[in-house]
């Protein structure tokens, strides 16, 4: 089954020059006016999602594991103004979430490091992971059946992967966590097989190679420990009372050596595990928390700027007539594959929603018309305030 297309355009503000169409041939004082308006977009874009920053980090501080900031006894610790808040900032920035059949598709098969886990999805009050940038990347590792040499495969990898979740009062609630707040965490680089090992309260679980070195050289040292013990009770057969204390204290001692031995083994079995795990994940890890907010506001910010310059540059081009949305996605669409030769899904309506909003264009019927942007920019300027 083929891939949805991206919906991220992930270039910045000299490059997406380059995206508009036949931008180099437009008039010096027409790319100088262009670029003017693009600036007041980016003044007013930035002045609206400082004021939403403010207002989001207020209604988050409650919920934040890491805040230092005293709070009232009248402060709210309900968490679905956050999670709602957080839902939309996502879209903006072009995330998209996952469905639990990819989660649970996750937990079933075994990691990219080789590691299988379990997750008891019942510690969770409310989860909501997110991704974005789906690509193939290309990994190396080594097997010991192939004598520990160096092979290359395929990974599928969200580029960026962001995960919220609040947890329930539950008996298997890990000491270090609480259900009082709401957790985020973004990563990068993240296989799809690894999302359940972002998760809180998941579990190594032991391969049947890994069990096997654990169990067989227990139970083969519980064996010999008995024969060697048997030989020695032959031998002093003549002493009735050692071979009666043989019996009864020095093999049961044997068998708890090895099952202790055997405990041992498994922990630090399970500790390796757990160290590859960490090794990987140590520089995956981008944010926490309200730094994941920060993060992902300032990435909605500039998706919002890149989506409303290249619809607001196409209405003006080719909309003196008209224009439709599908007309431009379709040119959008093709000149991001020319320029940064990516299949990007560009969706025009919020854009121009946002636009007409902001009073630089105007629709009638199905069609969009630009306004002078001269007069507008006066306009724009005086209502938000912009000097």
């Amino acid at each position: 089954m083929p891939k949805d297309k991206e919906h991220f355009i992930p270039v910045g503000r000299e490059k997406l020059l380059e995206c508009l169409t036949e931008f180099e041939t437009c008039s010096e004082s027409e790319k100088s006016e262009l670029k003017k308006f693009f600036e007041l977009i980016s003044s007013v874009l930035h002045k609206q999602y400082h004021k939403r920053q403010i207002r989001v980090q207020k209604i988050y501080q409650p919920l934040d594991p890491d805040s230092v900031i005293l709070l009232k006894d009248s402060d709210t610790k309900n968490s679905s103004e956050v999670f709602t808040e957080l839902i939309e900032i996502l879209a903006n920035a072009n995330y998209t979430k996952l469905s639990t059949d990819e989660l649970e598709t996750a937990v079933e098969n075994a990691t990219a490091l080789g590691l299988r886990m379990k997750v008891d999805f019942s510690l969770f009050d409310e989860l909501h992971v997110y991704g974005r940038g789906d690509e193939i990347q290309t990994w190396t590792k080594k097997s010991w059946w192939k004598f520990f040499k160096e092979e290359e495969f395929d990974v599928e990898v969200y580029q960026r992967l962001v995960i919220a979740f609040r947890l329930k009062d539950h008996d298997k609630l890990p000491k270090e966590q609480s259900s009082s707040f709401v957790y985020l965490k973004s990563f990068k680089g993240i296989p799809h097989s690894d999302l359940h090992t972002l998760l809180p309260g998941t579990q190594i679980k032991m391969s049947l190679l890994d069990r096997g070195k654990i169990i067989i050289p227990a139970l083969s040292g519980i064996v010999l420990s008995i024969v060697k013990i048997a030989r020695l009770m032959v031998a002093v057969t003549i002493f009735a009372s050692l071979a009666y204390t043989i019996k009864f204290w020095v093999i049961p001692a044997a068998i708890i050596y090895y099952i202790i031995k055997g405990f041992i083994s498994y922990q630090k079995t399970k500790d390796k595990y757990q160290l590859n795990l960490t090794r990987h994940l140590y520089f995956q890890n981008l944010n926490n928390n309200s730094g994941v907010l920060l993060r992902l506001l300032h990435e909605a910010e500039f998706q919002d700027y890149r989506e409303m310059v290249i619809t607001y540059y196409l209405v003006w081009k080719y909309g003196q007539a008209g224009i439709n949305a599908e007309k431009i996605h379709e040119i959008a669409e093709k000149k991001l594959k020319e320029t940064i030769h990516l299949d990007i899904n560009f969706e025009a309506e919020d854009a121009l929603a946002k636009l007409e909003k902001l009073g630089a264009l105007k629709k009638v019927d199905q069609n969009w018309f630009p306004l002078p942007m001269e007069e507008i920019a006066e306009e724009i300027k005086k209502r938000e305030g912009i000097n």
